[in-house]
Parts: structure tokens; sequence; C-alpha cells
């Protein structure tokens, strides 16, 4: 895999006054960590992780030069400034080359699958990354899985993977991409259902069943009540 490298400084102050000091005077602050090492606090360049950060794919050996000391170590962790995205601080793991890690790896989807292009279906994406345990040299840049022969309802599981020189850590029964068919509404039943939303429903206000409003009158009549006349006094 491919190897970057950085030069660092020692920080000897410690604190939020001394992280807010580094970073004006264009500096990250950060930590070096392992089962191996005491932590060390560092601070590199902003300008020159930038750098050696543009274009790296997944996770890479960085050979950390702190003070003239050379490190083999992993990115652990970036924290952004949730407003500017600007790094605030970085956290590397120092690794043993003898020694297996754990570490996750991007899924790179390749082609267009034939369900997606010749049926319009619908490729969900269930897992972007596996976790797995290697040796530090044997760490690959991303999974390249092809998914042109899947179908309507074909998916690939983590079980259907297999890497080199690698033990794959995420569960085996996880789907990675599944292929799920094309959600259709048909015009007619669109129309059916605004058509019968439409229509009066007996019962509501303003609505007569049919055959009440026909006898209504003779049931008054039948109860003993006579019509109303029409206000002229026969003589």
């Amino acid at each position: 895999m491919k190897e970057l490298s950085l030069a660092a400084q020692p920080r000897t102050e410690a604190g939020k006054g001394a992280a807010r000091r580094a970073r004006m005077e264009g500096f990250i602050p950060g930590v070096v960590y392992g089962p191996e090492i005491e932590p060390l606090s560092i601070a590199v360049k902003e300008k020159d992780f930038r750098a050696a950060m543009r274009g790296s794919v997944g996770t890479a050996i960085i050979n950390l030069d702190v003070g003239g000391k050379a490190n083999k170590v992993i990115l652990r962790d970036i924290q952004r400034d949730p407003i500017t995205s600007r790094v605030m601080h970085v956290d590397f793991h120092a690794v043993s080359m003898n020694k297996e890690i754990n570490v996750s790896v991007p899924v790179n989807f390749v082609g267009t699958p034939r369900g997606v292009k010749t049926d319009g279906g619908i490729m969900q994406i269930t897992m972007h990354e596996l976790e797995i345990s290697c040796l530090p040299a044997n760490i690959p840049d991303q999974l390249d899985i092809n998914v042109e022969d899947l179908g309507i309802g074909e998916s690939i599981h983590v079980r259907d993977v297999t890497m080199p020189n690698t033990r794959i850590l995420s569960q085996q029964q996880r789907t990675i991409v599944v292929i799920a068919a094309p959600t259709v509404i048909k015009a007619e039943e669109v129309a059916e259902e605004e058509a019968v939303e439409g229509e009066p429903v007996e019962g509501e206000e303003g609505v007569e069943a049919p055959e009440e409003a026909e006898g209504a009158e003779g049931a008054k009549e039948a109860e003993g009540e006579a019509p109303k006349e029409d206000g002229k006094k026969k003589g």
C-alpha cells in the first residue's frame, strides 16, 4: 500500500490555550499514542497535513517524523470545526509492522448493476466500509466490488467478499449492497383513488339518504302533524 510522509514537532505546552495558539500560528495540534509508546503531544503544519492527505484513500501508513525520530503511524481520528470544517486536532496511532491492527477499509462499487441499467431498479448501499485485521503492510487502499451482474432482488453480503492477507471482522451476514425493485404508481390507480375520495359520503352534513328524503313528509303525517297550509282561509 502507499505510504505517506509527514513532519511534526513536539508540543511542550498543553491545554486549550496552547492548542489555540498553535492553530493561530498555522499548526494543527495532535497526539501520537500506541501500545508500545507513551502518548506524545505534537503539532503539524496545517498546509503540510493537507498536502499529505490530498488524494489519500482509505487507511494509509504515515512515516511521521517527530523532531528527527521516525514513527510508523496511521491516522485514527480527525476533529473538525462544525462550521468551517477546519481541522482542529488529529490523533495518530503508532503501529508495529509485525503486528496485526484493526482498520476500516472503504468499499468502492465498480460498474452499473444490470437491474438498474435495464430494469430501472435502485442500488441501495448499506455498508460503505468494512472492518478488517491485517499487518500494516497489507492494508488495502480500498475494497473494489463489481456490481455489474446484479439483477433486481440480488445482493452482496460480507460473506461473499474475499480479501488477500486479511481477516474480515464485519459480521458475515450483513448486506453490503442490494438492488431494489423500482416503485411505480400507475396513473389509472391515482385517478380512481381521487374519484373515490371526491364522492359525497352518506351521513355527512348536507347529504341525505334518498329514501329518507322522499319519505320525510309522509312520516310527519303519520305522526299526526298536518301539512302546513298556504295561508289562504277557505270561505
